[in-house]
């Protein structure tokens, strides 16, 4: 099944640049991005809608980045991603038509513009209507939006945690309807921002990390040398970046996600107003 909002410009907020690498840095923390996207915006407002300037431009600004090396090598980082408005609240092509006024600049960045008009990434068709339009409700900013609507399994982690605790279903669409358990929702989303103590793991995209070519691979979970059992939670703490070397240190992650969904549930049982 394939979603039938537009994931990369769903509007109400959110927007996503990830599959033009926007994340695929050691360091993608908010301020770091921002900076950045800045920069490169500034630097093509500036110019003229003419290819060979945006080109030139393109890899001057490649080339003087060369010291800081994306995470994932396969996932080309495009400097045409810049902020769509002027109150930096939007991500998106700066070099999109709609964005210039009727030029398609786009083949000045590192990929090609038929490629940029049908590209979609696995979320389209691995997450259902109503998931996307639950990620778009409670993570309404350009940042938070992006890392979570491309992490599958972290939404489907948080969605079953939610249904081990109400022992039912959740319904994507009942939670977003519901002010205070949306609110809620978010902060469980917004972990993938703000939770503690993952020192370098920090930077982990989601729960892949790059092996010694800079393909990205699953980490996993070694139980026996952890001394402990699986758990529901794993999963998201996983997602969250943890890479827990003693069983202290998983059992504090599980307990961060199972408060943050304990609060959701909490909420449920509070009539929405």
């Amino acid at each position: 099944m394939t979603v039938s909002i537009h994931l990369c410009q769903p509007g109400r907020g959110a927007s996503c640049g990830a599959c033009c690498g926007l994340y695929n840095f050691r360091d993608h923390s908010r301020a770091s991005l921002t900076e950045r996207l800045t920069a490169q915006t500034d630097t093509f407002r500036a110019l003229p809608p003419e290819p060979d300037r945006w080109h030139a431009t393109a890899v001057s600004l490649l080339e003087a980045r060369r010291a800081t090396p994306p995470l994932f090598p396969a996932v080309r980082v495009c400097p045409l991603l810049g902020f769509l408005d002027a109150e930096h609240t939007r991500v998106g092509c700066l070099g999109h038509p709609k964005v210039t006024g009727g030029k398609d600049l786009r083949d000045c960045g590192v990929y090609h513009a038929e490629l940029c008009e049908t590209f979609t990434c696995p979320s389209f068709t691995w997450l259902t209507d109503a998931q996307a339009r639950l990620v778009q409700a409670a993570c309404a900013d350009w940042y938070l939006y992006g890392l979570v609507i491309t992490d599958v399994e972290f939404v489907r982690g948080c969605l079953r945690l939610l249904e081990w605790e109400l022992a039912g279903p959740v319904n994507p669409e009942a939670l977003a309807a519901h002010p205070e358990a949306l609110a809620a929702m978010r902060q469980l989303f917004a972990l993938k921002e703000t939770a503690p103590d993952r020192g370098t793991h920090a930077a982990v995209f989601g729960r892949f990390t790059p092996d010694s070519e800079g393909e990205p691979v699953s980490r996993i979970l070694d139980y026996a040398a952890l001394g402990a059992r699986a758990a529901p939670e794993d999963e998201v703490v996983l997602c969250l970046g943890y890479a827990p070397g003693r069983l202290e240190e998983l059992e504090r992650a599980r307990r961060l996600v199972r408060e943050h969904v304990l609060a959701v549930t909490h909420a449920l049982t509070i009539p929405a107003r």
